[in-house]
């Protein structure tokens, strides 16, 4: 009674959304029967390409599979393509699965924002995230060839070793995933897919959709995701055409900020088997170290036990690599393991400021003073990468007098942005294109976070000086001054007010002509 009177103890000073998640497990591996009770699907095994349910990463994996709503690091081609939005650097990682039989599993994807590939025109293709994969399923050279050509003779039915074979799947795919308004993500990835039999192949094309959407429910912070897995024709084996497995996914996450404990539950649902449940949980013992655990139930039972639906898994995390690892038991099978290795190629921040890859870091102050502004904040979307919030601040002090924009922090946003107005210093005025007159100039101090997509700002200036039409507005690049056109929104006796939209930069500058 003492000990156990010890672990209650223990679970309800974890917190209440520990405790629920754990039951909720425990809960999970009660529904189950014996491996010999479960119910087989009336269809299971009629679909081709099944490496398209393996699932790679071992973060995810060790999540039980609960990543719809959660897919925020580069394996989001496959989980959900639309969580892409949350990788602003290049990233390359590549993953290892030891899966039972002597069967193996390699998959390598890189991602990078749509502003690095500068052949692509337009906004749309080019203000989200792209990523491209290689996903590679084989055998070892170690399968028989055998003709059948004496299965019929009744001495000896059994025909002999023919000679070795190996098999393979592959799939490439390009994905992409954007911001399509306010708390909504959109994301779709285009595969290739190739079966290798022996001597026989077959090739075809499918397409995965997916969605998250950042909402408040019962006073809290959730993110939803939304998947369509695998659409496509079909693989055509000699004349005989099989469907691909088709899978619909629909998922729920949230953080909690005080123990930093990430909570995911997913269901989904495949068109050659009964709905699957996964709930997964991720606990940061550290900024480096990550502790994950999950588990994955089948209606009528899980085929190969109640074991089989279990996960494991940890990560470590240093600068811009990372290293995941993840367990599966498969029943008599056996058990499998996935490794993860990450790399980010991001730039290391200058300033306190993290500034857009095209924009200069704040070596040159403004000179003037400093203005605060109130804040008001709303949570979009959370992951493990932190919160990304919209934010609208407001001066009644300053020029600048409005500014709303979309920002990813870790834990709460900040309660107050700080603003430098005043004139820029002489290297950066004689940057200024021929004719422009400087009329106010801002830099951005603090409080902003990492700001993703366009900034929108609202100001004003003295009418005499440029009003109407004579206004020009200038953020600061890396290399130089570039112009963002403003919009007239009002005029009183005094001033003339404008709106305008422009990348994320540390200085601003309104002109006149």
């Amino acid at each position: 009674m003492e000990s156990a009177t010890g672990r209650a103890v223990k679970i309800k000073k974890a917190g209440p959304y520990f405790k629920a998640a754990l039951l909720s497990l425990l809960a999970l591996c009660a529904l189950h029967q014996p491996a010999y009770a479960a119910k087989i699907y009336p269809t299971a095994g009629s679909t081709s390409a099944a490496f398209l349910k393996i699932g790679p990463g071992a973060r995810a994996v060790g999540m039980a599979g609960a990543f719809t709503a959660l897919a925020d690091d580069p394996y989001a081609v496959y989980w959900n393509p639309a969580g892409l939005v949350y990788l602003r650097d290049k990233n390359l990682s590549l993953t290892h699965n030891d899966y039972f039989e002597g069967l193996k599993q390699e998959y390598l994807v890189y991602t990078l924002p749509g502003s690095d590939m500068k052949f692509l025109k337009g906004r749309s293709l080019n203000s989200g995230v792209w990523g491209f994969g290689l996903d590679y399923f084989y055998t070892p050279r170690d399968l028989e060839r055998r003709s059948g050509n004496y299965e019929s003779d009744p001495l000896a039915p059994v025909s002999p070793v023919e000679g070795k074979f190996k098999a393979y799947d592959m799939a490439l795919s390009a994905s992409y995933g954007l911001n399509y308004k306010e708390n909504l993500d959109l994301g779709a990835t285009l595969k290739y897919i190739r079966q290798v039999i022996d001597t026989e192949s077959a090739n075809t094309a499918a397409v995965d959709l997916g969605a998250l959407y950042g909402f408040d429910w019962l006073g809290e912070n959730f993110t939803g995701g939304f998947t369509v897995q695998n659409l496509g024709p079909g693989l055509k084996f000699i004349k005989k055409r099989y469907d691909l497995p088709l899978t619909f996914k629909a998922g729920l996450s949230r953080r909690v900020y005080s123990s930093g404990l990430l909570l995911a539950f997913d269901i989904s649902k495949p068109i050659d088997n009964y709905p699957f449940l996964m709930l997964g949980l991720e606990l940061p013992l550290s900024s480096k170290l990550y502790l994950r655990s999950g588990y994955k139930y089948r209606f009528y039972g899980n085929e190969l036990g109640a074991w089989s639906g279990a996960s494991a898994g940890a990560g470590f995390a240093v600068k811009n690599f990372s290293f995941d690892y993840a367990f599966l038991p498969f029943g008599d099978l056996g058990n499998t393991h996935r490794f993860t290795v990450s790399f980010k190629f991001a730039k290391p921040d200058k300033t306190v400021l993290r500034t857009a890859r095209e924009n200069v870091p704040a070596v040159e102050a403004v000179t003037g003073r400093s203005e605060v502004y109130e804040v008001k904040s709303k949570a979009l979307t959370i992951s493990s990468r932190g919160t990304r919030y919209e934010i609208s601040a407001r001066s009644a002090e300053s020029s600048l007098y409005a500014i709303k924009f979309r920002s990813m922090m870790r834990g709460p946003a900040a309660g107050v942005i700080t603003v430098m107005e005043g004139e820029l210093p002489g290297p950066l005025l004689a940057k200024l294109p021929p004719g422009v007159k400087p009329l106010k100039a801002w830099q951005l101090a603090s409080g902003v976070g990492n700001v993703q997509g366009d900034m929108d700002l609202e100001f004003k200036v003295p009418r005499a000086e440029g009003g109407g039409t004579g206004c020009s507005f200038f953020y600061l690049t890396r290399d130089n001054w570039k112009e963002a056109v403003p919009a007239l929104i009002r005029e009183d006796l005094e001033y003339s007010y404008f709106s305008v939209s422009a990348p994320f930069s540390t200085h601003y500058l309104a002109g006149g002509r």
